[in-house]
């Protein structure tokens, strides 16, 4: 029998704020040597990422004032993480600097997945059921507010620029 939706949602943030600590350090570590804010760090990864092409996706995906965001870009254009905006297409361009501190989110990745194959066959489906269907939620929360574009329309813009 299931436990009441209430518990359900208690053990679901506890065990996700215990796996944001158990990722933390290794995660920050990972970064150390970039010499970068948080929010710098922040900005270099979602314009790596794909997700914001342009200043105006940017300040859109990261709910940060316009004038913040451009402040935050000229510092990393100097700091190398950054090709110079060219104004006529506003595009934001990362530097390889910047896809080596993308990838080395990728090769955590690879790590995690390491971890989900030794998983119980039922218990990964479970775990990839639920994490579907809340992701599926946060694209529909996300789509109503003009956020995020849903991960499947990234990964098919991805696809068609490489």
């Amino acid at each position: 029998m299931a436990l009441p939706t209430e518990d359900l949602l208690q053990q679901y943030f506890d065990d996700r704020l215990a796996l944001a600590r158990l990722n933390a350090m290794q995660r920050i570590e990972q970064f150390s040597d970039a010499n970068l804010t948080m929010h710098e760090l922040r900005v270099v990864l979602v314009v790596a990422s794909g997700i914001a092409p342009t200043r105006e996706r940017l300040v859109r995906a990261l709910h940060a004032p316009a004038d913040s965001i451009i402040a935050t870009l000229g510092q990393l254009v100097q700091q190398g993480y950054i090709e110079p905006v060219v104004p006529e297409n506003d595009r934001l361009t990362p530097t390889e600097e910047a896809m080596n501190l993308f990838d080395a989110v990728a090769e955590r990745r690879d790590t995690t997945m390491e971890l989900l194959a030794n998983l119980d066959p039922d218990d990964l489906s479970a775990l990839v059921q639920g994490t579907r269907a809340l992701r599926v939620a946060m694209e529909l929360d996300g789509s109503e507010e003009g956020g995020l574009l849903p991960a499947d329309t990234l990964i098919r813009m991805q696809h068609h620029a490489g």
